[in-house]
């Protein structure tokens, strides 16, 4: 799970609920498995004790897995080292950013770990709504950076600032389009780099949406005149038809809330009124422990649907910045008006209001669906189109592209594995549970992935 941008952050709660509030629910419960751990590295990645070495993935329902996430002592040990360098790309010549998102002025952020030696380089593109800080992110640069690779993470394609500053529609969402919006994104960065590091080969590699984003993008170098030449690539809980998954995450957010989003507000005072009972003022929630999320789903023992209307808070607070921010950009006028001039001091709660109410598959129908009728493609195209199948004879051809996923995973629509299967064959690696993106910190997880990268 991941923390999406800033774009709306209404200042306070007369439209119901502020998004700092909503972003804390979501962050308590639902960051768990975004959590790395610290620690002076031993010749293995596997955790000292022996017991917790050989033990499994602790969590067999995929809701609990996708909220806590791995605990602790079951999570590979990585080396202390750098810290990601940040830096940023000027956007497109001539781009007018409008005032109200001045702060992504300086252009497409993104974020460095490298080697001061030859080595591998490897672009990591990031999950639904996240940029290049997130926490998932941070992991997978401390496990290739361990196993001695140059690092370049990517926002992306549908955080704001990557719609801001490099999308050239606007509107994330179109395998091919982002693709070459991503593959112009990494020439640049590939340029920025050049004589300041020596690079042996080019891998890629993604996290939920942005594994599928990977897939489209190896697609598209192998085709270009003068590719950057991807030797492996690395799928991580990609969804396979995208229009599948999304509706799979707007049901989510449901589950818990049988008033539907006016019952939100009793959804977190519940939530909230909870938390007071199991931790009173001897005895707080320690957040700097790193199993502080297993101690809470210890102590409060949240529902199923609980839990999956947190996963989907954090997915709807990425929508709507998404929608809000691809509507500004492209003056659609679905939310905010067309002719109006978006600025720092525009007031957002009412936007906010309107957005928190709009799913996935509302931006599909009412904004992408209406972009690309233009060009001729219906709604069932754009929906094909959105499917790993629609290039599925290419990947299963390509030796060098792996998928490793979860058979639990929420994110995928019955059948979905199985066409996983299909097209990657004996290059699928299925573990057999860890929900979505919760065992990515699991050390069986961490080693497959610095593993496939090291061969």
């Amino acid at each position: 799970m991941t923390r999406p941008s800033v774009a709306l952050d209404p200042p306070d709660g007369r439209h119901g609920p502020s998004r700092r509030q909503l972003l804390g629910m979501a962050g308590l419960l639902a960051l768990g498995g975004c959590t790395t751990s610290a620690g002076h590295a031993p010749a293995s990645l596997a955790p000292a004790d022996a017991a917790a070495a050989s033990a499994p993935f602790p969590f067999t329902n995929p809701w609990v897995a996708t909220v806590v996430g791995t605990p602790a002592e079951l999570r590979a040990v990585l080396p202390d080292g750098l810290a990601p360098q940040r830096a940023s790309l000027e956007r497109f010549p001539g781009r007018a950013i409008p005032e109200g998102f001045w702060y992504y002025d300086g252009g497409l952020t993104y974020s460095t770990l490298l080697q001061e030696r030859p080595a591998p380089l490897v672009f990591v593109i990031a999950g639904t709504g996240a940029d290049d800080r997130s926490r998932l992110m941070i992991l997978l640069a401390r496990t290739l950076h361990a196993g001695g690779a140059h690092v370049v993470l990517i926002p992306s394609p549908s955080h704001a600032n990557f719609i801001v500053t490099a999308g050239s529609t606007f509107l994330p969402g179109n395998g091919e389009q982002d693709a070459a919006d991503l593959l112009k994104a990494m020439d640049a960065i590939r340029q920025r780099l050049a004589g300041r590091i020596q690079v042996s080969r080019y891998d890629l590699t993604g996290y939920s949406l942005g594994a599928w984003h990977a897939a489209f993008v190896a697609r598209a170098d192998a085709a270009r005149a003068a590719p950057i030449g991807f030797d492996r690539v690395l799928l991580l809980n990609p969804p396979l038809n995208l229009y599948h998954s999304i509706q799979q995450i707007d049901a989510m957010l449901y589950k818990g809330l049988p008033q539907g989003i006016d019952g939100l507000n009793h959804f977190l005072a519940r939530a909230t009124a909870r938390l007071a009972e199991a931790y009173g003022p001897a005895d707080p929630l320690d957040f700097s422990n790193q199993d502080a999320l297993l101690d809470l789903y210890r102590r409060l023992q949240p529902s199923d649907e609980s839990l999956a209307t947190t996963v989907g808070l954090s997915f709807r607070l990425s929508t709507t910045n998404l929608i809000f921010t691809s509507d500004v950009m492209s003056r659609s006028g679905y939310v905010f008006p067309r002719g109006q001039e978006f600025r720092s001091t525009t007031p957002l709660g009412d936007y906010f209001a309107v957005t928190l109410r709009l799913s996935f598959t509302d931006y599909f129908d009412d904004l992408y669906v209406e972009r690309y009728a233009s060009a001729g493609l219906t709604r069932q195209d754009l929906i094909d189109r959105s499917d790993l199948r629609w290039i599925g004879n290419w990947l299963a051809g390509q030796k060098q592209i792996g998928l490793i996923t979860n058979a639990d995973d929420v994110i995928l629509a019955p059948g979905d594995l199985h066409g996983l299967r299909e097209i990657f064959g004996d290059r699928a690696w299925i573990h057999p549970h860890g929900g979505h993106m919760g065992n990515l910190a699991f050390w069986p997880f961490v080693d497959q992935i610095s593993g496939y990268f090291a061969t």
